[in-house]
């Protein structure tokens, strides 16, 4: 029952030895931190945790600055790329308007070209009734080649019309309407022209074989022909003028049997660029003169 009361001074002693000494603590750290914090000189512990610190602060400095930095450049190459890419379609916007212009203001020079070739052409032939004449469709059988204008009876235009450029033969008118015509190509199987080799004067027949080549047929071969001779209207039959441009000799096949020369003929015409074309009106006209094929 004695020893009760010994037991509970002695917790209470270590207690308070315990309470002292963590407040004796609490003071030598406030003295310290004051004391610090109070001068201007840096203590061994202060140093020793600087020294320590030091290094981690600097990486998160260095870091943060680079993060910074990077994230600043970035901003600036994502906006400088918006920009590049605006410039870019105002750019490719401005190229195609200024090709889109160009092509109309090339595609004006050459129908203006084309114009007036066909205007000189067509003064040359004062003494011709000439309408002027653009294609608004073509036929695509090759057997029968054939091109639409847009001109008719109402123009004057009738079946035989002789059809023309400034290059030379193109073909016939073979139907009318009131405002449009269809014109039988000189290229065509069915058609048939009177020419002449304009070096010999010998006369032959010009067909077309629905190629883009003609056929010359009816030169004997005793007859001077060369490749390169010019081929013209020969003028019979008040169907073409004389002397119209037809083409050139470009090959001959001179066979050991028959009476004729083959001869191949490159016209002076460009059957896949026709655009303008002018019809000659006379007073007469045959009709479209079709030949059995030989």
């Amino acid at each position: 029952m004695r020893k009760k009361p010994t037991r509970k001074r002695g917790d209470r002693y270590r207690l308070f030895r315990i309470v002292l000494l963590a407040g004796l603590l609490m003071t030598l750290a406030l003295i310290f931190l004051v004391s610090t914090l109070g001068s201007q000189n840096f203590g061994p512990l202060h140093k020793l945790m600087l020294e320590a610190v030091g290094p981690l602060q600097r990486a998160v400095t260095m870091g943060s600055t680079y993060v910074e930095t990077f994230k600043s450049e970035y901003i600036d190459i994502l906006q400088d790329s918006l920009r590049l890419r605006e410039e870019n379609k105002r750019l490719i916007q401005q190229l195609q308007e200024n090709e889109n212009i160009l092509n109309k203001s090339r595609e004006a020079m050459a129908t203006n070209a084309s114009l007036r070739k066909l205007l000189e052409f067509k003064n040359s032939l004062d003494q011709q009734q000439v309408v002027a004449a653009t294609i608004v469709g073509k036929d695509p059988s090759a057997m029968f080649r054939s091109v639409i204008i847009d001109r008719g009876s109402n123009s004057g235009l009738s079946k035989g019309n002789p059809v023309v450029n400034s290059d030379g033969v193109v073909g016939q008118v073979f139907a009318v309407t009131p405002n449009y015509a269809k014109v039988l190509l000189a290229i065509a199987p069915s058609s048939a022209i009177d020419v002449l080799l304009q070096k010999s004067r010998v006369r032959g027949i010009l067909k077309g074989d629905g190629t883009l080549t003609y056929r010359l047929e009816y030169i004997l071969k005793t007859a001077e022909v060369e490749e390169g001779d010019h081929v013209v209207t020969a003028g019979y039959g008040g169907i073409f003028p004389t002397g119209l441009q037809v083409g050139v000799v470009s090959k001959i096949i001179r066979k050991p049997r028959g009476m004729f020369h083959e001869i191949e003929v490159t016209p002076s015409v460009d059957y896949q660029k026709l655009e303008n074309l002018l019809i000659l009106q006379q007073p007469q006209f045959g009709e479209i003169k079709q030949m059995e094929q030989h």
